[in-house]
């Protein structure tokens, strides 16, 4: 159980990791991505860059919100269940939520979004972030399946398989949507991007059935 100490040097060091994801994030927008050194960064965000290594491992981490994994288990499969049923709409919600967590600044997606269509080779850092995160994914993606009535009598072995190569092809279809969006243009929104995500996904399983 949480201590009240405890609960609140955890929102004090929440408070600092977005005081340094704002201050990141504005520095791009309004600075450009060579002028948001850790050191500007750092200095926006009223901190030490000594501080700032203590929440992410480089600038780029800053300005993705690519933070160590903090997720616990249970966070985990609530995340995945909270979408219903249907895994791979499921899937591709928990890892847009994986790759975008929680902030204070309501744009942040928004804002997000718009670095990565002037600067697409970011995208790498994020998608590598859930290769690190795999195996809790993947355990996530399981707990769905697990839930999925047409899942019933297959064992935990096959949901495991299933709920790896469902992680692998939905982390695939938002790299595609994304990459296509940093491109050509198009719908900006989350929204837009989960849905184009996750149609490209259940097209994919339909054309190869």
């Amino acid at each position: 159980m949480q201590t009240p100490k405890a609960g609140l040097r955890y929102r004090k060091r929440a408070e600092t990791r977005a005081r340094i994801e704002d201050a990141a994030v504005t520095l791009v927008l309004s600075e450009g991505l060579e002028n948001a050194t850790v050191d500007a960064i750092s200095e926006l965000a009223d901190i030490s860059p000594r501080t700032f290594f203590n929440y992410f491992d480089s600038k780029d981490s800053a300005i993705l919100g690519l933070r160590h994994l903090d997720f616990a288990e249970e966070e985990l499969e609530e995340l995945g269940h909270r979408h219903g049923l249907d895994p791979i709409e499921s899937v591709v919600r928990l890892l847009m939520a994986v790759m975008d967590p929680p902030r204070s600044r309501p744009s942040m997606r928004e804002d997000r979004l718009e670095i990565i269509r002037r600067h697409p080779q970011l995208l790498g850092g994020q998608l590598a972030q859930m290769t690190t995160m795999a195996s809790q994914l993947t355990g996530a993606a399981q707990s769905v399946f697990a839930g999925d009535p047409r899942a019933a009598g297959h064992s935990p072995a096959e949901l495991a398989v299933w709920g790896e190569l469902t992680v692998a092809l939905c982390a695939s279809a938002i790299r595609v949507t994304v990459r296509d969006w940093a491109t050509n243009g198009g719908d900006a929104s989350v929204a837009g991007i989960e849905q184009r995500a996750i149609s490209l996904a259940r097209e994919l399983v339909r054309k190869l059935q």
